[in-house]
């Protein structure tokens, strides 16, 4: 997670998706895997939706806080008051100073989290700073908690194909019921054209109700009005 991208279609959809997955009584841990600096690309600058009114129909106290962002960073998205009670955030970077060592502090503040998202650039992976590591997981696991990660899909094989392969990791690491929100959003690019922008939001150990709140958020996505462009659908 990097500054440039506080606020944008990404992080409203993520944390729609995180509202909905924890609740009001679920404590949430926010591992950002934090990149301070700029990426050169131009993704952050995707917060057309917040010129669409209709968006405000998926999860409106939400939008209404994203509306009011003071400043693009990811310090001033923790201090907004969208997010559940007890919250915790690990905003140290990546890999700083060493990688374990920032996995263990990573571990130690989101101790008593119900629920952990991981906010990599780049999803599950080997690099060093761009990916959550599959021992990342291992290390935050915990009996009765949750686990969630976002990735951005590639075009190396079909998103049915990824998806299938991302739980299949999950389950070898002994990870249960993985389930996918995948998402696509049209938004105009810089060349005037409209691209489509697909994001998976994978849950695994969650509970039944977790689940059904996916699902749930699903049928929300779809129902939105027509000038949002979003599509969504759920594979387990």
């Amino acid at each position: 997670m990097r500054d440039l991208y506080a606020g944008d279609i990404s992080d409203y959809l993520k944390f729609a998706f995180l509202r909905a997955v924890a609740g009001e009584h679920e404590k949430l841990g926010m591992a950002w895997y934090y990149l301070p600096g700029h990426d050169g690309r131009p993704d952050g600058h995707h917060v057309e939706y917040l010129m669409e009114p209709a968006w405000s129909e998926l999860d409106a106290p939400l939008y209404h806080s994203l509306s009011n962002l003071p400043q693009r960073s990811v310090a001033t998205l923790e201090r907004l008051n969208f997010w559940p009670k007890a919250t915790r955030f690990h905003r140290a970077p990546v890999g700083a100073p060493t990688r374990t060592e920032w996995v263990d502090s990573m571990v130690a503040d989101l101790d008593d989290s119900d629920l952990v998202f991981l906010d990599p650039d780049n999803g599950l992976g080997r690099h060093r700073t761009k990916h959550a590591h599959i021992a990342d997981l291992v290390s935050l696991r915990q009996s009765r908690r949750a686990l969630a990660i976002i990735k951005f899909p590639g075009r190396h094989a079909t998103h049915a194909t990824q998806i299938a392969h991302l739980h299949q990791q999950l389950v070898d690491a002994g990870f249960r019921d993985p389930i996918t929100l995948s998402t696509c959003v049209r938004i105009v690019g810089q060349n005037g054209r409209t691209v489509p922008r697909h994001r998976f939001f994978t849950l695994v150990d969650g509970t039944r109700a977790a689940r059904q709140q996916v699902n749930a958020l699903v049928d929300r996505l779809n129902s939105l009005p027509p000038a949002v462009r979003a599509t969504a659908h759920c594979v387990i």
